[in-house]
């Protein structure tokens, strides 16, 4: 059993790494987290081993080095006494359906993970909802997404910067896809200023996508092209294949709405030979169809 010395520690070092999560440098937080497993393990406490094997499942899984977590984080969820690694747990299960594209399962788990919530914090709950409400996006059921995130909000306490400018981008892409381009792109502006202060780069990544849409959707290619083209710097620094993808497309198709055939045309080269080398007609197909309003770029 830890000591208050033991669990001191403890408590530091997983502040460590979560700031580490935050700012993307999931590399030195999974090195911190392996360092922590061992303490927690020569303690032997149990509930500090689950927190931690949750915590790490969850940044390998971002990383692509998690292999299947969910057999493992299942039988945690079931046999586990303590709340937050219940939560932490569904919440990881649920991430990793998120990531396979399996909308059902990732919801069914979202589901558990907001239930554990309601025994824990108001950040916990707007995590849960934060989730719930993705899935929802990734269904394009855009309007009842808007109505999570908005009740996801309000669980949280107003210094919670993060975690407003992450609801913040998801808020802003669902109203330009509505329609609502002013005020999606307020509220992505308003995320993006707030993620760079805050060093957060994976969520700044994912907010210039974001905006990229819909400075697009809003007649700015340049500007658009603009988002994307850092976006993609930031995908390569990250090794981030989903983004990546998503960033070449909106770099092409921000260059072909301002006439410059020649950018677009190897913007949509790279992705072709990245993502679909078997398409060898993908450059000239995106180059003569805009399939943009057909693009959902959390599904």
């Amino acid at each position: 059993m830890t000591t208050s010395s033991d669990n001191t520690e403890l408590q530091t070092a997983r502040a460590r790494w979560m700031r580490l999560v935050e700012v993307g440098d999931l590399a030195a937080a999974l090195t911190l987290v392996d360092a922590t497993a061992s303490l927690a393990e020569r303690l032997g406490d149990p509930v500090w081993i689950d927190r931690v094997r949750c915590n790490r499942a969850a940044i390998a899984l971002e990383l692509g080095v998690g292999g299947s977590v969910v057999a493992e984080l299942r039988t945690l969820l079931m046999r586990s006494e303590d709340t937050e690694n219940e939560f932490l747990a569904a919440y990881t299960i649920a991430r990793h359906y998120e990531l396979a594209k399996e909308v059902r399962k990732g919801l069914f788990y979202a589901q558990l993970e907001l239930d554990r919530a309601s025994s824990l914090n108001q950040a916990r709950h707007a995590e849960s909802l934060n989730q719930i409400a993705n899935f929802q996006v990734a269904e394009s059921r855009f309007n009842e997404a808007l109505e999570t995130y908005a009740e996801a909000q309000q669980h949280l306490a107003p210094g919670d910067a993060l975690r407003h400018a992450v609801i913040g981008y998801n808020v802003g892409y669902c109203r330009v896809v509505l329609g609502s381009h002013r005020a999606g792109l307020r509220s992505i502006y308003q995320s993006l200023r707030r993620l760079r202060r805050l060093g957060a780069e994976r969520h700044e990544m994912l907010a210039r996508l974001d905006l990229a849409f819909a400075l697009l959707e809003f007649g700015k290619a340049r500007l658009a092209e603009r988002h994307a083209s850092r976006a993609i710097e930031l995908a390569s620094q990250f090794a981030d294949p989903t983004a990546k993808k998503n960033a070449l497309y909106l770099a092409g198709a921000a260059a072909s709405a301002r006439g410059d055939e020649f950018t677009a045309r190897r913007r949509f080269a790279e992705l072709q030979g990245d993502f679909f080398p078997e398409a060898d007609y993908l450059p000239d197909l995106l180059l003569s169809v805009d399939v943009r309003s057909l693009v959902n770029l959390k599904a």
